[in-house]
């Protein structure tokens, strides 16, 4: 393997110079990196380095913004050597997928974002996952069975390769406020102030978990419910109804209908297909 100290030594000049936009002359890059033969570097400067230097003087230069792409070591190397690829090889794969989308109010979308992304901190997870308790998580898990504590270290590392993230997007709609009724009512209850069609930006918060067996499967339906629908429930109550979309070996959707009684119950789940 070829020696990279020199453009090692080069990409923390050229980062550090960056940051703190203080000019530079050739000879004190050439005096950073080491650089042996000004023939190479010379090279170098036209070639690799082109663009990434801007002159602002008679003998200074600053980092040119172009070098932000590269910041990172590794794009930085990528772009220096001299062996430059054309196209990218891919290993392709392909496996099962289940899929949850679910769909809220755009009002509900900042506490959203602050909810899950705390079930994506590790100290977070244990807490739930204690609360839970060992027993519930063996008697739902497809695992095999070990000590409660390493046991807990196998339910992270699932989560950890499968929960990594998820996507939020918006769409327009509109919907009808109430039961059915003609045109002439609806320019009545208008007249009063009222709605019948309602415009609505509604969030979609998308989860997607590739799967190789059913095994793996039911895991990920246990600790998707137990973990973030939870949540969301709890995040979004108050809501008339809140709806999850399944896609993968069934497809459903999951309808959760506020309880109308006095004390406030839970929301109770409807499912259809």
């Amino acid at each position: 393997m070829a020696d990279d100290t020199t453009q090692r030594a080069a990409h923390g000049f050229i980062l550090e110079h960056l940051q703190s936009q203080e000019p530079f002359t050739i000879d004190e890059f050439r005096t950073a990196t080491g650089w042996e033969k000004p023939g190479t570097l010379n090279t170098y400067l036209r070639k690799q380095y082109k663009g990434l230097f801007e002159k602002i003087g008679t003998d200074q230069y600053g980092v040119s913004e172009a070098f932000r792409k590269l910041v990172s070591w590794p794009k930085f190397k990528q772009h220096v050597t001299q062996v430059r690829r054309v196209v990218t090889s891919y290993d392709p794969s392909i496996s099962e997928v289940m899929i949850y989308d679910f769909l809220m109010p755009l009002t509900n979308e900042a506490h959203l974002r602050t909810t899950l992304d705390a079930l994506f901190f590790k100290d977070s997870l244990i807490a739930r996952l204690k609360t839970i308790g060992a027993a519930a998580l063996k008697s739902n898990l497809k695992f095999v069975d070990q000590p409660d504590e390493a046991y807990l270290k196998t339910v992270l590392a699932f989560i950890e390769d499968h929960f990594v993230g998820y996507s939020i997007f918006h769409v327009d709609g509109r919907f009808r406020a109430g039961k059915l009724k003609t045109q002439d009512e609806v320019a009545n209850i208008q007249k009063r102030g009222e709605k019948y069609l309602i415009d609505e930006t509604t969030a979609i918060a998308r989860f997607i978990f590739p799967y190789k067996d059913s095994d793996e499967l039911e895991n990920i339906r246990y600790l998707f419910r137990i973990l973030f629908v939870r949540s969301i429930i709890q995040l979004v109550n108050g809501e008339e109804q809140i709806w999850m979309i399944e896609t993968g070996p069934q497809n459903r959707v999951h309808v959760w209908q506020r309880l109308d009684d006095e004390d406030g119950g839970e929301a109770e789940e409807q499912e259809e297909a």
